[in-house]
């Protein structure tokens, strides 16, 4: 791949010491990549001690509070607002980039003005076993690339947060992401001190909507040649995760679909409801055929967590009206 010069601020949030060693790889992955990133900048939600320790362990960073609403929507515009580079890179603090990451991603705006931005794959790093009742076409639960994602470099509705590059005017143009509150979002995820974006909307989705519905010709590019890993720890491998993480998906959507309308808030999940899912509970009794006795596991999670994704879609619509 021809040498290119950087352009990409790179944004990593943070919220939470328990994930310093993955901060650390992640940060570790930064400094490794065939084309150095612009600038790093690490976004620390509502933490004061983690910004100091942070500050700290990264003299080469730009180590700055999260100054907008709490979640990773705010912390994502205020990395947006300290980003120098005329496209700004998402990743989270658990996940580490592959050397050619940022090279890739940055190829994909370089031959077509058209892209407004682009994402790669995300790989799962299983801290504990490999967790292989849970079917591929839901990875998306623990923030990972799921089967009926392309398999090459093409168009898709929407990239995965974790692992996005866009260009900052189009950051500029539309006001960032859609911020909510601690209040806003639904106990169960304020418990947990995740703040979703509008209180429980899925904020990549959100944002590449928005952007389309300013600019119905820009694209956004799927690059599974730009790969980063993202931690999966043991807790997520639970089948207790797995239920509450389709019901979340659920009520966001829901949520979604009063800001964007149900044609464009839907329109990839219709797809992966109709077609993708039916053909992975042939697969796993055609894996159990094989030998695989894990198979029917995975095809009985997909029929449970669609089930209990309708249903806490159901919910959200409620509570919307």
């Amino acid at each position: 791949m021809p040498a290119a010069a950087a352009e990409t601020s790179v944004v990593v949030s943070t919220y939470n010491e328990k994930r310093w060693d993955d901060l650390l790889a992640c940060i570790r992955s930064l400094e490794s990549q065939t084309l150095p990133p612009l600038q790093v900048i690490v976004v620390v939600d509502h933490n004061p001690g983690l910004l100091e320790r942070a500050g700290g362990a990264f003299p080469e960073a730009t180590v700055i509070p999260n100054e907008r609403a709490r979640g990773l929507s705010g912390a994502r515009n205020s990395g947006t607002a300290a980003a120098r580079g005329s496209i700004i890179a998402f990743i989270d603090d658990d996940a580490r980039a592959e050397p050619d990451w940022l090279q890739r991603l940055q190829a994909c705006f370089e031959e077509d003005g058209s892209v407004a931005g682009a994402g790669g794959a995300l790989l799962p790093l299983w801290e504990g076993p490999e967790a292989r009742w849970i079917p591929r076409e839901f990875y998306w639960v623990f923030g990972c690339s799921y089967t009926g994602l392309p398999e090459e470099l093409a168009p898709v509705r929407n990239p995965i947060g974790a692992n996005m590059a866009v260009r900052a005017s189009i950051l500029e143009e539309i006001g960032g992401f859609r911020e909510g509150s601690a209040e806003d979002a639904p106990r169960e995820l304020r418990a947990r001190g995740v703040v979703r974006a509008g209180g429980n909307i899925p904020d990549d989705t959100d944002l590449a909507i928005r952007v389309k519905q300013r600019r119905p010709d820009a694209v956004w590019l799927y690059q599974p040649t730009a790969v980063v890993h993202h931690t999966v720890t043991p807790e997520r491998g639970t089948f207790g995760y797995f239920v509450r993480r389709c019901y979340e998906e659920g009520v966001g959507k829901a949520n979604l679909t009063r800001y964007v309308g149900a044609d464009l808030g839907l329109s990839s999940e219709r797809r992966h409801a109709m077609l993708v899912l039916p053909a992975g509970i042939l697969r796993g009794f055609r894996d159990l055929l094989r030998g695989d006795i894990r198979g029917p596991l995975r095809s009985a999670a997909i029929a449970i967590g669609l089930g209990v994704v309708v249903g806490g879609f159901l919910v959200g619509k409620v509570r919307g009206r």
